[in-house]
């Protein structure tokens, strides 16, 4: 390794953990100055991207891969090049208005997070304070329409708040930093510099998936009473009284060691990483799960240094859906976590999870894995409630047929999102108004959805944030690279549930060469096959019969599949905090130990 390969690397590592480590403090409310934690964190992310954007520092790598000497080098360095090619702004007047943006974007969220956000009940006329997370449960299993509406509403005033705090003049510095970079605007720059794909080319993807569930989704309108095809009814119509039936089978207590006992059965290790878990929603904590990667894992004059990562949820203990809720999300950022921390790379720019990262192949990990809770053999070994009572097939039909009924709605729904962040960019500087956003939104949800949407863009946390903003395509395209995943491991082995092959084969192909790679590239490194939309589209489009004969033959399977038994053993030390409060760890003693300690905490609080 060269002093200078070694030099930036080193510089970077320290910019982009402090980085890190106040996004932690600002997004989980740990400071009790809310606006000296954002603005600590504003101005740490803003250090790191002058850093990036160098164009000085962009030639220094361009002329050190010319003479590198050593394979390795060569590697590295063109890591760096894309990583800067990524970043770098070579106008000083574009360099101040990135930093400018970074401002404008923590201003927004601290008025965001400052917001009186909750519903009118609709029994009392009281308003009742509720975070996004709790308006948005309430939405999917309120027990009556009117206090589903209110949910909704309340969800919907987000958007106006958004809009009369600065989301529009956001809009237009983004859209003019996006053209000054050699974007039609910062939605078709950003896709650009973060997929190596235009704008275009991603909608033409997401266009073909809605041809071919558009069927599917009327379908489902059409079978449906006029009352249940209002957006707060919708889902609950689709999913019926799932939440509720499946609650007890998913007890939030043991959402962590079944999370653990399942990716000890699917062969996956954490590759020496520091986990830090904090999993309940509170005041003043970012309102949606997030994983990152405050220490990224690399190799460091051929010794590699181990991740340290921090992921979140927000699950309400006591609940109705909680522990479903918690452990999607452990599941999820649980495959982030792994995903990151088995790079295996000989610079720290291959294992961040910003440009040139792909969003969308970062959420296959992550989605590939909790898809794996909805699978009827998952299910049927591991769904039990809290006195060791069996799931009954049953109640996994009925979910299966909801989830069915539902899936083209869903897919559908999710690009809602996407097609009505692109509108937004795209309507002239001279237009934007809050009028115009929200009759853009509102158009495209009727477009593809032939209603307003259940979950309101603007109530959407990814839009207004500068890491995640024109990303939530990311999802729709990863649901594809997951299909694709699933079918491969399918035809293979014939199952998903306690694969040992797949930690394995998921280091080897998706997660060891870290961002060498394009999306694309991985999937067909893996598959065999070209990243397309076909396996998702026919996975929406089964019948009920096709579904239930497939969950049958999976849980008949179940009998030649050992289960795992096992000590739990992931390869790292997990922490599980609230707040600045230590929960429970595996430092000093075992997983089950620490889920024993994390059970009986959550007890006391359901």
């Amino acid at each position: 390794m060269s002093e200078f390969h070694r030099k930036l690397s080193l510089e970077y590592e320290t910019l982009h953990i402090a980085k890190e480590n106040a996004f932690w403090t600002a997004k989980m409310g740990l400071d009790a100055d809310v606006d000296a934690a954002g603005a600590a964190f504003d101005e740490s992310e803003k250090t790191l991207g002058t850093w990036l954007q160098s164009p000085d520092r962009l030639s220094e790598v361009r002329d050190a891969l010319a003479t590198a000497s050593t394979d390795e080098e060569r590697t590295a360095l063109a890591g760096w090049l894309r990583t800067l090619e990524a970043h770098s702004i070579e106008s000083a007047e574009g360099r101040a208005l990135a930093a400018e943006i970074i401002d404008m974007e923590g201003a927004l969220a601290r008025k965001r997070e400052s917001m009186k956000l909750g519903y009118v009940d609709p029994t009392t006329g009281e308003f009742v304070r509720a975070s996004s997370v709790k308006l948005g449960t309430l939405l999917a299993s309120g027990e009556t329409s009117e206090l589903r509406q209110a949910a909704w509403q309340g969800l919907r005033s987000i958007e106006d708040h958004v809009l009369a705090n600065g989301y529009i003049e956001l809009v237009k510095a983004r859209n003019r930093l996006g053209r000054m970079l050699g974007g039609e605007d910062f939605y078709d720059w950003k896709v650009r510099r973060v997929e190596s794909m235009s704008k275009d080319a991603i909608f033409e993807l997401l266009d073909g998936l809605m041809a071919k569930t558009k069927d599917a989704h009327e379908s489902t309108l059409a079978s449906m009473e006029e009352s249940e095809r209002q957006p707060w009814n919708f889902r609950n119509a689709i999913t019926g009284d799932m939440t509720r039936e499946m609650d007890p089978y998913f007890p939030f207590a043991e959402a962590v060691e079944r999370w653990g006992r399942s990716f000890a059965a699917l062969g996956i290790k954490y590759a020496g990483a520091t986990l830090v878990l904090d999993l309940l929603d509170r005041d003043g904590k970012y309102p949606n799960g997030f994983c990152h990667m405050p220490e990224p894992a690399w190799r460091d004059q051929g010794q590699l240094k181990p991740a340290r990562i921090h992921f979140t949820a927000t699950a309400i203990p006591g609940m109705l859906g909680s522990g479903q809720r918690a452990s999607t999300v452990l599941f999820h950022e649980g495959g982030h976590a792994a995903h990151f921390a088995n790079i295996d790379m000989p610079a720290p720019c291959f294992s961040q999870e910003f440009a040139p990262t792909s969003a969308s192949f970062a959420e296959v990990q992550s989605m590939f894995l909790d898809s794996m809770l909805d699978d009827a053999d998952w299910q049927s070994r591991y769904a039990r409630t809290k006195d060791g009572e069996v799931i009954d097939f049953p109640v996994i039909e009925r979910g299966l047929r909801a989830r069915q009924r539902g899936e083209a709605s869903t897919l559908r729904a999710m690009t809602a999102i996407c097609a009505a962040e692109r509108a937004i960019y795209e309507i002239p500087d001279e237009e934007l108004s809050a009028e115009r956003i929200l009759k853009e939104i509102r158009s495209v949800e009727n477009d593809l959805l032939g209603m307003d949407a259940g979950r309101p863009a603007l109530s959407v946390p990814h839009l207004l944030s500068g890491e995640a903003s024109a990303y939530y395509h990311s999802y729709v395209l990863a649901l594809m690279g997951v299909a694709q995943t699933r079918e491969f491991f399918e035809t293979r082995d014939g199952h998903l549930v306690d694969n040992a092959n797949i930690g394995p084969d998921l280091r080897k192909a998706y997660w060891q060469p870290g961002n060498s790679k394009l999306f694309s590239d991985f999937i067909k490194a893996l598959t065999g096959k070209t990243l397309s939309a076909d396996a998702l589209a026919r996975s929406a489009s089964m019948t009920d019969e096709e579904v239930l004969s497939k969950a049958k033959a999976s849980i008949e399977r179940l009998g030649s599949i050992a289960p795992f038994t096992g000590k739990i053993e992931l390869d790292c030390t997990i922490t599980i905090v609230h707040g600045n409060e230590t929960v429970a760890t595996t430092e000093g003693g075992s997983f089950e130990a620490m889920c024993e300690t994390f059970a009986a905490w959550v007890s006391e609080r359901a």
